[in-house]
C-alpha cells in the first residue's frame, strides 16, 4: 500500500507540474494577447465590404484571400501631395492561402498599374494609377473598399480580409529584429545623383536600408524591376521568420509594429493564420507580377500598362479553381494602347527558388564566395 501510494503521489506531483506549466504558458500567451489585440483594428482602412461580382467563385472558407498593403504617407516623394497625408499603396500585393494544402500564391499589382480615369463615384483621378484609390476614391469612411472593388473590377480577384501596414513598419520590424540576411540582386543607385546606395551581393540589411531597396525605382523598367527586388527581400524575410522566430518572437515583433497596421483580421484569425503559415515551405510561396510594361494612356506619362491576355492566363492557373476560370475580356483592364519599352511577362517564381537564385548568384566567384556584408 505505501508503495501504491508513493506511486500516486509521484503521479500527481508530475500532473500539478504540468498543469503549473500550461497555466503558466496560458497566462505568457494571455499577457502578450492583451498588450497586442487592442492595437489590431481596421483604424482609418475601415471597414471592408467588397461589392459581390458574379464573374467571381468563391473558394470555400479552406482559402484567404488577402490583400496587403504597404502605404507610404510622404507627399513629399515625387510630389504626391494630392493625397493629402492620407497615404499611395505603394505595395500593393495579393496573398491567396489554401489552408489544407499550404500552398501560398502572391499577386504583385505594380504601383503605377492603370486603372483609369474614374475613382468611382464620378471622381476623376489625378494620375490613372492604382496607388491612388485607397486615398482619393469615394468611401473616405472605409479607404480600403476603394481598392478593394477597383481590384475586383480590373482582375475579378475576391477580397476576404485585408491589412495595412505603414511603410514605416518595415524599417521598424526588421531593427527590432536585428536586421536580416538578403542577397541584393543588382546595385542600387540613387536616381538624381547616381550614387550607390546598396551595392549588389549579400548583406544584413536593417530598416533603413530595406526602405531604399523597397522604394527604389531607378531601373529602366521602373517598377518591374522594383517588384523583382521586392522578391528577394520578401524570400529573405519569410526565410527568417520561418527558420529563426519563436512564437515569442512573433509577439514580440508585433507588438512593436501593431500601431502602424490596420486590418481585418482579429487576433484568434491571425493566430490561425500563424498555425497555417508554420507548414508553408518555402518551395510552397508562388509569387508572380502582373505582366505588362510602360505606356502613356489617355495623358498619363509612364503608366504600368497591364497585358489583359496574359494576366488572365495567369491568374487562371493560379488563383482560380477549374470551375471559377475568368476569360480575359471580362477583367477591367485597359486595352489598345501601345507599350514604350515592350511588354514584360513573367511566369512566377517559388520563394524557395528565389532563395535559390540568390544562394547561386552569391556564391558565384565574382560576388566573392556570397561573404555577408553589412549594408551601406
Amino acid at each position: 500500500m505505501e508503495h501504491s501510494h508513493k506511486k500516486w503521489s509521484a503521479a500527481k506531483i508530475a500532473l500539478v507540474v504540468v498543469l503549473v506549466l500550461v497555466l503558466a504558458g496560458c497566462a505568457y500567451v494571455w499577457h502578450l494577447y492583451s498588450q497586442v489585440a487592442p492595437a489590431l483594428n481596421e483604424g482609418d482602412a475601415g471597414r471592408l465590404d467588397q461589392q459581390k461580382d458574379p464573374d467571381i467563385e468563391e473558394n470555400g472558407e479552406r482559402f484567404y484571400n488577402l490583400l496587403l498593403l504597404g502605404i507610404d504617407y510622404d507627399a513629399d516623394d515625387e510630389g504626391r501631395d494630392y493625397a493629402e497625408g492620407r497615404g499611395m499603396t505603394d505595395v500593393i500585393l495579393y496573398v491567396q492561402i489554401n489552408r489544407d494544402s499550404g500552398q501560398v500564391n502572391a499577386f504583385q499589382i505594380p504601383r503605377d498599374t492603370y486603372a483609369g480615369e474614374d475613382l468611382g463615384g464620378g471622381l476623376a483621378s489625378h494620375t490613372g494609377k492604382i496607388n491612388e484609390l485607397y486615398a482619393n476614391g469615394p468611401d473616405q469612411k472605409n479607404r480600403i473598399n476603394n481598392l478593394a472593388n477597383k481590384i475586383s473590377e480590373l482582375f475579378k480577384l475576391p477580397v476576404d480580409e485585408y491589412v495595412t501596414i505603414d511603410m514605416q513598419a518595415f524599417k521598424t520590424m526588421l531593427n527590432n529584429m536585428g536586421g536580416i540576411e538578403m542577397y541584393v540582386p543588382w546595385d542600387i543607385t540613387d536616381k538624381g545623383t547616381g550614387e550607390l546606395l546598396v551595392p549588389q551581393g549579400t548583406h544584413r540589411v536593417s530598416g533603413d536600408t530595406a526602405e531604399v531597396i523597397l522604394r527604389n525605382r531607378n531601373y529602366t523598367t521602373a517598377d518591374y524591376k522594383r517588384l523583382e527586388t521586392q522578391q528577394y527581400f520578401y524570400a529573405a524575410l519569410v526565410k527568417s521568420l520561418l527558420n529563426d522566430y519563436t512564437l515569442a518572437d512573433y509577439y514580440s515583433t508585433c507588438k512593436v509594429i501593431a500601431h502602424y497596421i490596420n486590418t481585418s483580421l482579429d487576433i484568434t484569425e491571425i493566430w490561425g493564420l500563424y498555425a497555417t503559415m508554420l507548414k508553408v515551405k518555402p518551395e510552397n510561396i508562388y509569387i508572380v507580377r502582373a505582366p505588362g510594361g510602360a505606356a502613356n494612356i489617355e495623358g498619363h506619362s509612364q503608366v504600368y500598362y497591364v497585358d489583359r491576355e496574359s494576366c488572365a492566363r495567369i491568374l487562371n492557373e493560379h488563383f482560380r479553381s477549374e470551375t471559377g476560370q475568368v476569360p480575359a475580356e471580362k477583367l477591367g483592364l485597359a486595352t489598345g494602347y501601345e507599350y514604350l519599352y515592350g511588354m514584360n511577362v513573367d511566369e512566377g517564381k517559388t520563394m524557395g527558388g528565389v532563395l535559390g537564385d540568390a544562394e547561386g548568384a552569391a556564391s558565384a566567384p565574382e560576388m566573392g564566395a556570397g561573404a555577408s556584408q553589412p549594408a551601406a
